[in-house]
């Protein structure tokens, strides 16, 4: 009797023996699972372990994979997908329109507004070199967000992860506080006033109600330090900033409402130089406002709440389970989704995208905050970390040295383990176990 698998005729030795080996691929596959679950740094946590062959369209892997985990910054690739789909080639940064006298700016969430990481700044050379009135225009109904997502912790206020959310960003939403000449230097210079600046570098924060920065103790830390400033609403603090930056001609005027005829929209970086920084260092601000754009995008104001629902009923409807979905950073820990969800999403990214977009913008093994970890593998690993207190978080994709390629998401719920890194580790030999098999 003869087997054939397609076109190809094999003899029922060569069966057995492909059989075999499948096995054997299961049960090391399957032991490597059983170290996992058993790694001293695991012991007690909750394991939610998803890893599917694309390539054969078979599961590889399942256990618990349908239970509700907090993902931490995975979210992000929720808010990746948006940016990637949404906001097009590049960040549709502005509103603009003019009259002799006049130029009127209408912000979009735009985070690349004077951010030291982005050299392009149209916006900045424009209210540079105008010789007319600059008016920044408010919205004529609110948007419907708060400085800070659902969930996030307000004891985190001055931490250099937590810069609150705006339609109108500047510097990141963030003072940088640095050494030189011996003394400390705050950027935007306009924080330096009424602060009394220490000749030794030290420790700094912010005091809890206002923009007044201080320093808390003697001890020498890195040389730079970002601190979250409180933004305001009303654009006030931003017309300072800016005028004290850029030094427009006129004073700048603020103005709610947008009565142009005309318009067009400045657009400003590339979204995918956006997404990447993103991605590689989990920018918790940049992701954050790539859900308000997308928002402002689809529905015309911000509102987080609202867009959140909108892509739940369209983009992510066929979930295997419907998660909780509260922001767009992960900071939350109301966000509550399962490793077959991420499964689904990697799926739909692949569909829509070109993979080599996808590469380009997810941090690779030994790079970002995967610097760590997955140097040296039997393939590439191309994945978004995600890390809260007693919780670890990473789903991504695989390309193994035989050419398979894997979809993976593992998430850990609370672990007691002194330190993530050994929880990673486990991560981390329990996924090359797999690539080996594959």
């Amino acid at each position: 009797m003869v087997k054939s698998i397609g076109k190809r005729v094999i003899n029922p030795l060569q069966f057995i023996l492909i059989a075999a080996l499948f096995l054997l691929s299961a049960c090391n596959v399957q032991k490597a699972q059983k170290t996992l679950l058993k790694s001293a740094s695991l012991k007690g946590a909750h394991v939610g372990i998803a890893v599917y062959n694309q390539t054969t369209q078979k599961w590889v892997a399942k256990h618990q994979s349908s239970n509700y985990y907090t993902p931490a910054s995975n979210t992000k690739i929720q808010s990746c997908y948006l940016g990637m789909k949404y906001l097009k080639d590049s960040i549709p940064g502005w509103q603009f329109a003019e009259n002799k006298d006049s130029i009127f700016l209408m912000p979009l969430g735009d985070p690349t507004f004077l951010h030291p990481d982005f050299a392009y700044q149209p916006i900045a050379d424009l209210i540079k070199t105008t010789k007319k009135q600059v008016v920044l225009c408010l919205p004529a109904n609110s948007d419907n967000f708060s400085m800070y997502g659902s969930g996030w912790s307000w004891e985190d206020y001055d931490q250099d992860y937590q810069p609150e959310r705006n339609r109108l960003n500047i510097y990141g939403n963030v003072v940088t506080v640095y050494k030189k000449n011996g003394g400390v230097e705050l950027k935007p210079n306009y924080f330096t006033k009424n602060v009394n600046l220490p000749k030794q570098y030290t420790v700094w924060s912010r005091e809890k109600v206002s923009n007044q920065f201080i320093a808390k103790s003697d001890a020498i830390k890195n040389p730079e330090q970002q601190i979250p400033f409180i933004t305001g609403t009303n654009y006030t603090l931003a017309k300072s900033l800016i005028e004290d930056t850029l030094h427009p001609a006129y004073p700048i005027v603020i103005q709610k409402g947008w009565n142009q005829s005309t318009a067009t929209i400045i657009k400003t970086v590339p979204t995918d130089s956006l997404l990447k920084i993103m991605m590689y260092r989990s920018d918790n601000f940049f992701a954050e406002q790539v859900l308000l754009m997308t928002s402002q995008q689809l529905l015309g104001r911000m509102d987080d709440a609202a867009i959140i629902d909108t892509i739940l009923k369209t983009d992510f409807a066929d979930f295997p389970q419907q998660p909780k979905w509260v922001d767009g950073s992960g900071l939350s820990r109301f966000n509550l989704t399962t490793p077959e969800n991420y499964i689904s999403l990697l799926q739909k990214m692949e569909a829509e995208f070109p993979m080599e977009r996808i590469k380009a913008i997810f941090a690779e093994g030994g790079k970002g905050t995967l610097s760590s970890y997955y140097k040296n593998i039997p393939g590439q690993l191309y994945a978004k970390t995600g890390s809260l207190a007693n919780q670890i978080a990473l789903s991504g994709y695989i390309f193994t040295n035989n050419g398979s390629k894997l979809l993976f998401s593992v998430l850990v719920a609370n672990h007691v383990s002194p330190t993530s890194y050994a929880v990673r580790h486990a991560v981390e030999e329990y996924l090359t176990a797999i690539m080996k098999e594959y």
